[in-house]
């Protein structure tokens, strides 16, 4: 269904970035561009905007055909509900609207992905309204009531106060319940999920409402239609003041008690009631599906019991009536399934596992569309798929599970509902063209489109006749939808054959093609199972539910008795149904069936307005405002370290160009950054300067304490080109100055310090696909590498000219193993080369549990970790609040770190080897450490292969467990360190020649089991 996120709740840096505020010295300063997948602008918008009485409409030439209708639009929803809330707002409106619903996911106002599901959305900071107008002309005007309401709920509720904005936590039920209520945006799909969720006793009580979903927007009209109906509408303007008064207090009961004059309980008694009184008598007057027929619902041998909560969808028939394609969550994610059409059995996944070829199948049926169609010959099966910015047609070879042809319709937006001709030469499907949204068709072999209704109406969901000569397609008029039916070989005659003004949706040819099958709600608003005969016009229902009836089609008859399938909406879920007609629940004659009037006149706005020329502008002035509330987060380290991480971003109107200021602590370290990005084009360039400090640890005493600076100054300018949604490149150049604490003996360091240009160039690559609890499946990849042609370095040595790189590679791969279960690797390689090589660090946290924090340093480092991930219980409350997603992991870790020359610096016992003395080693002693000696460097080694144990290389292995508290996430591991050796020679001999020198177990490794604690996100 409909999801309308208003977004005003202020957005943050995740959690994540607290981790790489930890790593930050193993990751170094880099360009913007990194890790996630692309936001990607495929058009050219040349925004202009016109200045309205109230908005500022901001269109670009593609869509200029619209802008009279959407000034009307908005005008008249103004005009509405100003008096309603008998409220003016001060400041003009922008309204930002694209031609079609891929054009508006291309937005950057939001630089997140938006999914379909996403209708428009609406944001307090600059007020902004963001439509796609590809909507039936009601709906449009509806979905324009809908965000306007949020901008009257900004300025009423926050009164043009930034700071009441980025304070403020509005209910969910309360921001989008009083704009679907205003908007009136409720059809016969919505009430058929609040009518499912009462009849099974799923009544929140309002006040303690604070989760999100769709029933919470659904509840939350349904308590603003009670609040109207109970106190008339002054009653929602004072409720709405009563909250402005108690907003930061963060406190619903208040306003309750004030604007109504009883408690919160009593108010959710009463509302109870109220939805009890209105929908419960569905539920002893109505029946169930299974009063009907038998359900066949996609299961497979290991489904043992159906108390499920996946949703199974969209059914489409076999030519041969044996198998039915059909959509399904059954394999936890959307998959389209062939299963039997006698009880349901799965036959084959199509779509099973993930595939980058298109990004999932695209579907409508929540909104009455049809999703699949089979070819006639029953060995293919075909369905629109995302696919960049655009929806490809998928064609899948039913027999093999393969996918056979992917087409693309670039003359088409917003493909939908295919239906395959019965000779097998075409696809019909409805679609977006130039803002009007038509039936199609494509011939599969020449590609060649044509439109056949090509009129002002909002026409959908087409169905062939057998012999291929007619089409029943679906045409909205006003908020109805009727069943029309168009000769292929003259689409100009065109007959209406349903009336009145219900929806009647999905219309489907009996086998016999002198019936037609469609689900309709002219009975009470309630989707229900009808036939019309296309012999006398008589229309049967043959169902009356109390949940929903759709996508019908007539399977093969058995014992003569035709049999028909459809998809029933109940308890929560869809399901599929098989059933056998008995004696109709009512019948219409012709002459009782309600007329139209003849003609059909397309919806419009109360007031239309004529456009002014004068009005019409350039967006050509950049203006700068906050986007989102200061973000600052904090985490510790498992050595105790405190980092954090504060930022605040800046943005022009459209989101195009942004500026993000980034600050960054790492124990006394402090850090800067600054970065400007435009990313009005696909190819995306940023400039950047930073100021980056940092730290490495080492021996004092007989502790690691000590910590050696590194810091960089760079300022430079990059490009990144996404090559698709997963992949991107990029490139830059810059000036950087460097200076860094180097070992240069056993505990000796000295300042080094180079400067001079930078090049740099990156490939990133991201699949991975998320559930709540973080990564679930794909992976992701950094490959990133700094050159720096001519350094100018000073330090203990001779000053000198010569080059410099940093080669960076950051590899992340998670297998989903059940639901909530799977592994994930993590392998990082990190080196510097060159006179003017920068040192890393890493060990402790989530790197190498067992090990302290930063424990080991060089000029390269590398580490893998491998984990098991599984749910151990999924939340806890407590008065304080919620722990959620509590989860456990082993684990396995394995590194190192060593210098140039493969020299390794141990983190208690320096550069050079240490002698031993009857086994025992001798700190704080080495070979030729006198004055002008050159001591007597070890030799780096990852595995001693004499004794058959680790080396200088490192590992730990054990288990953890972590849940979220807020946004932080609180980790708990155990480790337990591999055995490892060290490299010495005997204090008996001097020379400590390489022959001399052997391996003895190191004295530092810690035996039994090592907890630590840390505060940050999985990797």
């Amino acid at each position: 269904m409909r999801s309308r996120p208003i977004r005003h709740r202020s957005r943050r840096i995740a959690p994540a970035a607290v981790l790489l505020a930890a790593l930050a010295a193993l990751c170094a300063p880099a360009p913007a561009f990194a890790f996630g997948k692309n936001k990607i602008v495929y058009e050219k918008f040349d925004w202009k905007y016109y200045k309205a009485p109230h908005f500022d409409v901001y269109y670009y030439p593609e869509e200029a055909a619209l802008l009279q209708q959407m000034v009307s639009n908005a005008e008249s929803q103004y005009a509405r509900l100003s008096q309603i809330l008998d409220h003016e707002i001060k400041f003009r409106i922008p309204l930002i609207y694209y031609k079609t619903h891929v054009e508006f996911e291309q937005t950057n106002i939001l630089l997140e992905f938006i999914p379909e599901f996403v209708g428009a959305f609406a944001d307090p900071i600059e007020h902004r309204m963001v439509i796609p107008a590809d909507q039936p002309p009601d709906k449009l005007y509806t979905l324009i009531g809908h965000e306007l309401t949020h901008v009257f709920e900004f300025s009423i509720l926050f009164q043009e106060s930034l700071s009441r904005a980025f304070r403020s936590t509005v209910p969910q039920w309360v921001m989008e319940g009083l704009a679907s209520h205003l908007g009136k945006d409720e059809d016969s799909l919505d009430r058929m999920i609040i009518r499912d969720a009462v009849v099974n006793g799923l009544i929140p009580p309002m006040h303690r409402v604070q989760n999100i979903n769709f029933l919470i927007y659904r509840f939350g009209q349904a308590a603003f239609d009670f609040i109207e109906q109970s106190y008339g509408v002054e009653g929602v303007r004072n409720f709405l003041w009563e909250f402005r008064k108690s907003l930061l207090a963060n406190n619903i009961s208040k306003p309750i008690r004030d604007a109504f004059g009883i408690e919160p309980d009593e108010f959710d008694r009463q509302f109870k009631k109220y939805l009890q009184r209105r929908y419960l008598p569905a539920l002893l007057d109505k029946k169930e599906a299974e009063d009907y027929g038998k359900e066949i619902t996609a299961r497979d041998k290991r489904d043992v019991d159906l108390d499920r909560e996946w949703v199974t969808f969209s059914p489409a028939l076999s030519p041969s009536g044996e198998l039915i394609a059909a959509m399904t969550s059954r394999y936890q994610d959307l998959d389209v399934v062939l299963i039997s059409a006698k009880d349901g059995k799965i036959f084959r996944n199509l779509t099973k596992g993930f595939t980058n070829k298109y990004e999932y199948p695209v579907y409508g049926a929540f909104s009455g569309k049809k999703d699949l169609t089979w070819s006639p010959e029953g060995d293919r099966v075909a369905f629109f798929g995302r696919r960049e910015n655009e929806r490809a047609l998928l064609i899948y070879d039913a027999l093999h599970g393969d996918l056979d042809k992917m087409i693309s319709i670039p003359e088409v937006d917003d493909e939908l509902s295919p239906a395959w001709s019965p000779d097998g030469s075409k696809i019909a499907f409805e679609g977006n063209s130039a803002g009007q949204v038509d039936i199609f068709t494509i011939d599969l072999e020449t590609r060649k489109v044509a439109n056949l209704t090509q009129d002002e109406f909002y026409d959908a969901n087409p169905a062939w006749s057998a012999d291929g000569a007619q089409i029943l397609y679906n045409r909205r008029i006003n908020s109805s939808a009727k069943v029309f039916l168009l000769d292929v070989d003259d689409p100009s005659r065109k007959v209406q054959l349903t009336f009145g003004d219900s929806l009647d949706l999905q219309p489907a040819f009996a086998r016999d093609g002198k019936t037609v099958y469609y689900a309709s709600d002219a009975d009470g608003g309630i989707f229900n199972l009808y036939d019309l005969s296309l012999e006398n016009g008589e229309i049967r229902r043959f169902t009356d539910v109390v949940g929903g009836v759709f996508t019908p089609f007539e399977l093969p008859g058995e014992g003569g008795k035709p049999s028909i399938a459809f998809t029933y909406y109940g308890r929560g879920l869809f399901r599929l149904f098989r059933m056998t007609p008995g004696q109709p629940e009512s019948i219409v004659r012709p002459e009782d069936q309600a007329k139209e009037p003849a003609e059909l006149v397309p919806f419009q706005a109360p007031l239309q307005l004529t456009l002014d020329d004068k009005n019409h502008k350039n967006y050509d002035k950049l203006t700068f405002h906050i986007e989102s509330s200061p973000s600052v987060l904090v985490g510790v380290a498992d050595d105790g370290t405190i980092l954090s991480n504060a930022s605040i971003a800046l943005s022009d109107l459209l989101g195009d160009h942004r500026m993000f200021f980034n600050f960054q602590s790492v124990s006394t370290y402090s850090n800067f950054s600054f970065d400007y990005l435009n990313l009005k084009r696909r190819w995306q360039w940023n400039t950047y300067a930073l100021d980056f400090r940092d730290y490495y640890v080492t021996l004092s005493g007989n502790s690691l304490q000590t910590r050696q600076a590194n810091r960089y100054t760079s300022a430079g300018v990059g490009i990144a080109y996404p090559i698709n949604r997963y992949y991107r490149i990029g490139t830059g150049i810059g000036y950087l100055n460097q200076t860094t604490d180097r070992p240069v003996d056993a505990f000796t360091f000295e300042n080094f310090s180079t400067s001079g240009a930078v090049l740099n160039w990156s490939l990133s690559g991201d699949t991975t696909r998320y559930k709540e609890f973080g990564p679930y499946h794909g992976q992701r990849y950094e490959l990133r590498q700094i050159w720096v042609p001519m350094v100018r370095s000073s330090g203990f040595a001779s000053d000198y000219s010569g080059t410099h790189f940093d080669t960076l590679l950051d590899y992340r791969m998670y297998r989903r193993t059940t639901s909530r279960s799977l592994f994930a690797l993590r392998a990082v390689a990190r080196t510097s080369t060159g006179d003017g090589y920068s040192i890393y660090s890493f060990g402790g946290l989530n790197t190498l549990r067992g090990y302290d924090y930063r424990e080991f340093f060089g000029s390269s480092v590398s580490f893998v970790n491998l984990e098991f991930r599984f749910p151990l219980v999924d939340a806890l409350a407590f008065p304080i609040g919620i722990i959620r997603d509590i989860r456990g992991f082993l684990f396995f870790d394995v590194g190192a770190a060593w210098f140039g020359g493969d020299n390794f610096y141990h983190p208690r016992l320096g550069f050079a080897i240490a002698p031993v003395s009857n086994g025992q080693v001798l700190p704080g002693f080495c070979f030729n450490c006198g004055p002008g000696e050159q001591a007597i460097t070890r030799t780096f080694d990852f595995w001693d292969s004499k004794n058959n144990k680790l080396g200088d290389g490192r590992a730990a292995y054990g288990f953890g467990f972590n849940f979220y508290f807020g946004p932080f996430m609180l980790t708990w591991s155990y480790a337990h360190q591999f055995e490892n050796t060290l490299e010495v020679c005997d204090i008996s001999t001097p020379d400590c020649t390489p022959q001399d020198r052997f391996r003895i177990d190191d004295p530092y490794h810690k035996k039994g089991m090592i907890s630590t604690f840390y505060i940050a996100t999985d990797f």
